[in-house]
């Protein structure tokens, strides 16, 4: 008894010491944000004066009818952005990563092109083609098949819904990616030895062993959403549709700032992400139920399309094509021309590289982004490193489940916060703490780490849930310890999630503007802010030249991690 009450010490000791780590770890980036919100919302002066505690805002915010109306149009756009990103993430994950179609040769680097621009540069991309007055698309429906006017409108609610879509495509694909890569074939096989048509079996077999990572994807889609911010400025403020986000950006841009306001505003988002983390816990209470990866010998195969292969693959190029292809096209040609106009004969005339001169010469372009790669690899490995963690002690740690239940709760809650609150709280925070971070780079990680922690949590779990206990207990009986299970059994099977777990949160990073914005300085310039920069300076061909440049730069990046990936995990 005492030999076995020594073992189980040195068994449980370490674990407990790590899942308190990560306690300590999440609380500390989650905690603070949400404090500062908190209390935003309830004081009515400006974070540099002294508290003093008020219900203005919390009165203010919810006694408006434009606080509803906005909230439900936020609701109806959030749910069919969601149910959208679901279906054609779902369908192209499937197509790459369980079928023969060709299109796997290159969907991924076509769903990550989003990533690789900013979300200010997507959006003026399809701006230039569907916009009714003069939009490319328009203009040659008009001159070539004779439209009496405009066909499209991108200025309307379901443009909205097309160009959110396309922002949120990568974290559909990516998210749903790793499940279906180690998803065992045997069943799909089972079903169609069975006599099970293809459709039958995507129905009856694919989508319910899929439902965990369906479910809870499609509520991150959701809340991120209803967190959405680019879009409703470029897109609807224009066109006078509000939507919640809008509300916020508004009280915090208006003279003098309302921060308290905002703060008031993202509290029903924090409210939001509660319920949905609620509910995704009920819908994945028994996971192992989905487990597909066991001891049984798992070798994942391709199921051939048959005559099906070219109809699905042409549907998928052109669907790639849509959603991708024309607004980097758009880019790159308005990066060689003087200002924005229709491809012509004529125009190609006026074709000339000045804007890449100017984009060189205009401002910190190179420090910028300097910067920005490397504090977004930073955030990417340092997130992933406790996402995997966070994964392995949601699904496989089952003592101390208080403490496992807050850290899925506060690792997710911050996709709720806009960046600019985040921002807004961590300039609190560091100018209060007697600490050297605030106008440092760290700041800048810290914030970075904050806000994609929650995606790096949900794309490892969704890889791991494919991880059958089975593994684990077969290491356990042959003597394994559970650090030698975690490092020689769980990471290498979840390989292909970790990297596109890096991936993501290093490309979001990379883009992400609405912290940065509050936090960046002289020395610690990054891109997304310089590009927000140029665009308010109207300079959108210099622009476009500066974003085609850093575009090519992170292609190379995402090559060089895909043939990473490609080396490691499940092979197939």
């Amino acid at each position: 008894m005492k030999t076995a009450g020594l073992f189980a010490g040195r068994l449980i000791r370490p674990k407990t010491a790590l899942v308190l780590t990560l306690v300590l770890f999440v609380a500390f980036l989650t905690v603070p944000p949400l404090v500062a919100l908190i209390v935003g919302a309830l004081t009515n002066n400006s974070p540099i004066e002294p508290l003093v505690f008020s219900l203005r805002p919390l009165q203010e915010s919810y006694t408006r009818s434009e606080t509803y109306s906005s909230l439900a149009r936020s609701v109806a756009f959030s749910v069919l952005v969601a149910t959208a990103v679901l279906v054609v993430g779902a369908f192209l994950s499937w197509l790459v990563e369980r079928t023969d179609s060709s299109i796997r040769y290159f969907t991924n680097a076509f769903t990550m092109i989003p990533l690789m621009v900013p979300a200010v540069l997507l959006i003026s991309g399809w701006i230039m083609l569907l916009n009714p007055r003069n939009g490319m698309i328009n203009q040659l429906l008009i001159d070539y098949l004779g439209f009496d006017g405009p066909v499209f409108d991108i200025y309307s609610f379901w443009g909205m819904v097309w160009v959110a879509t396309l922002q949120e495509l990568p974290l559909g694909f990516l998210w749903l990616w790793p499940a279906f890569r180690t998803m065992n074939p045997v069943f799909e096989e089972a079903a169609v030895v069975s006599g099970a048509s293809l459709l039958t079996t995507l129905r009856r077999v694919v989508l319910p062993i899929m439902r965990p990572a369906l479910l809870s994807g499609w509520m991150i889609f959701f809340i991120y959403a209803m967190g959405m911010l680019a879009v409703p400025l470029m897109i609807g403020l224009p066109s006078k549709i509000f939507f919640y986000s809008t509300e916020i950006y508004l009280v915090t841009k208006r003279y003098p700032a309302d921060l308290n306001l905002a703060g008031a505003y993202c509290l029903l988002l924090l409210f939001v992400t509660l319920i949905g983390i609620s509910m995704y816990w009920r819908w994945t209470k028994r996971i192992e139920r989905f487990a597909t990866i066991t001891g049984k010998g798992f070798r994942p195969r391709r199921i051939s399309l048959g005559y099906w292969q070219p109809v699905v693959t042409s549907f998928a190029v052109l669907l790639l094509m849509l959603l991708a292809g024309l607004p980097l096209l758009v880019l790159m040609w308005n990066a060689f021309m003087p200002y924005p106009q229709i491809p012509s004969w004529p125009s190609l005339q006026q074709a000339t590289l000045e804007n890449f001169v100017e984009a060189w010469n205009y401002g910190p372009t190179t420090r910028a982004v300097t910067n920005s790669i490397g504090l977004g690899i930073a955030a990417g490995v340092i997130s992933t490193v406790f996402g995997v963690v966070a994964a392995w002690c949601i699904l496989r740690y089952d003592t101390h489940r208080r403490l496992i239940e807050f850290i899925d709760v506060m690792a997710t809650a911050p996709i709720a916060v806009p960046g600019l609150i985040v921002g807004v709280s961590l300039v609190w925070l560091y100018l209060y703490i007697p600490l050297p971070i605030y106008g440092t780079h760290w700041i800048l990680l810290i914030a970075y780490v904050t806000l994609h922690l929650p995606y790096s949590v949900r794309i490892c779990t969704a890889a791991l849930t494919q991880v059958h206990r089975e593994m684990d207990e077969a290491a356990e009986v042959s003597g394994a310890s559970w650090l030698r299970i975690l490092m020689r059994i769980i990471i290498p099977l979840t390989a292909q999630g970790i990297i596109v777990s890096i991936l993501y949160v290093t490309l979001r990073s990379f883009r992400e503007y609405a912290a940065s914005i509050f936090l960046t300085g002289v020395g610690t310039e990054v891109f997304s802010v310089l590009v927000l920069d140029m665009w308010s300076a109207g300079a959108q061909n210099v622009l476009a030249a500066y974003a085609s440049v850093v575009a090519l730069l992170l292609g190379a990046l995402i090559l060089a991690m895909t043939w990473l990936s490609s080396r490691m995990g499940v092979r197939l």
